[in-house]
């Protein structure tokens, strides 16, 4: 019987708490001590330089190594079983049971590049392709990497249930981390923070930031005074020089206080796709006086997304799906959470309109950002999703498949 004949059998994902020092260990063994003793004191030297800003970004941006250095508290390094595992824990030993169950069908040079891959800023990118091929993989599909540097060759290729067809996997950041680098958005947030809190003040401020922003430790000083200057002011606009403008919404202290939860919603209340950061003061477990940055940059029109998007996405199907094989392409927008944005875009649907063009290509799954709901007992990950079927392909049985998970 050939793999794509097989039969379909549901896998199971469960993790007993017992389990989450064995995954640990595989994980680290899969990543490699070496690299992420490296890994660690690469991040030991970047918190140094930085603030905490940098910090709040850094924990979205590389969360193993920060639930590393969690799992070595909580275990005192490992002669200790704590009664609870915190979140982050548990989040990373999910990673590591799909790492561990799917780099059996990686060759070798696709795991030396996850294992690079993974301990950098680029993490969240690269477990786009891991959550995609976890689902098939849940669902009983056989799942194999391509090797790297071969022509007409997908992410990994999907065979079982009398289907067999390649996946592709993009995922776009919206926000203004496209144009400007972490740090110097966090450096900027940090020195501004430090006004609003000599000032005993909170609320929201929108940052706006040009192309390719540098910051220069040498104006800090200046913009701290000219903010302060407009605050004491009551302005509600601050113009530092050409390439950042600030846009202020501040109240007087003190705050009402924020449960962790309360503090989660608010970062991530936002209107347009940005990157928020959130600083206040402890209370215990509660906050109070939060500052919210939300960070912005150049926004393309209507019409250049349509065409980025577009070009990027023909440029995927033409190069890395083969003709001969149905193909299915994976696409996670970050900083878009409501998947109704897809079916009302006019842009996006004559771009797929475009793309559907090509009948191998049997299906296009558009994703937001993930969002983790927790409990006691477990963390369900969902990430709003649509698909959109070729209604022209000519592998209509792999467009009807599975391809999201209910």
């Amino acid at each position: 019987m050939t793999l794509q004949d097989r039969p379909l059998s549901r896998r199971n994902n469960a993790i007993k708490d017992s389990e989450v020092p064995k995954y640990v260990g595989e994980l680290k063994g899969f990543l490699g001590r070496e690299a992420l003793a490296k890994a660690q004191a690469d991040l030991d030297r970047d918190l140094m330089h930085h603030g905490r800003c940098y910090r709040y970004w850094a924990q979205k941006l590389r969360p193993w190594l920060f639930a590393f250095r969690m799992y070595g508290q909580e275990t005192k390094t490992g002669i200790h079983m704590p009664n609870k595992w915190p979140t982050e824990i548990r989040e990373m030993v999910g990673d590591a049971l799909m790492i561990s169950s799917l780099h059996h069908s990686m060759p070798e040079d696709v795991k030396a590049k996850y294992r690079k891959d993974l301990l950098t800023d680029q993490h969240n990118d690269f477990m786009v392709e891991i959550h995609t091929a976890w689902h098939y993989y849940l669902e009983g599909f056989d799942v194999q990497w391509s090797p790297l540097g071969q022509d007409k060759c997908p992410e990994f290729r999907v065979r079982g249930g009398g289907l067999d067809f390649d996946v592709e996997c993009r995922r776009f950041t919206w926000d203004v981390s496209e144009h400007v680098k972490v740090a110097a958005m966090a450096d900027t947030c940090d020195t501004l923070y430090e006004v609003m809190l000599a000032r005993r003040l909170w609320g929201e401020v929108e940052v706006e930031f040009s192309d390719d922003f540098r910051f220069d430790p040498g104006r800090a000083r200046c913009w701290s005074q000219a903010v302060a200057d407009a605050l004491d002011a009551n302005q509600t606009t601050v113009h530092l020089d050409q390439r950042v403008h600030l846009t202020v919404n501040l109240k007087p202290s003190p705050s009402r206080k924020y449960t962790p939860e309360e503090l989660v919603e608010l970062t991530l209340d936002q209107q347009h796709p940005e990157r928020s950061c959130l600083l206040c003061k402890r209370d215990g477990e509660s906050g109070v006086d939060p500052v919210v940055f939300r960070c912005i940059g150049p926004r393309k029109t209507p019409k250049e997304l349509r065409d980025y998007i577009y070009k990027t996405l023909k440029e995927k199907v033409s190069t890395q799906l083969s003709p001969e094989r149905a193909g299915v392409v994976v696409v996670r927008f970050n900083g878009i959470r409501d998947p109704r944005v897809f079916n009302e875009s006019e842009g996006m649907k004559g771009a797929l309109a475009k793309l559907f063009e090509r009948r191998h290509l049997a299906a296009v799954i558009l994703q937001c950002e993930g969002v983790a709901e927790t409990s006691a007992e477990s963390i369900l990950h969902s990430t709003p999703s649509i698909v959109f079927t070729n209604p022209a392909t000519a592998f209509p049985r792999v467009a009807a498949a599975k391809h999201l998970s209910w």
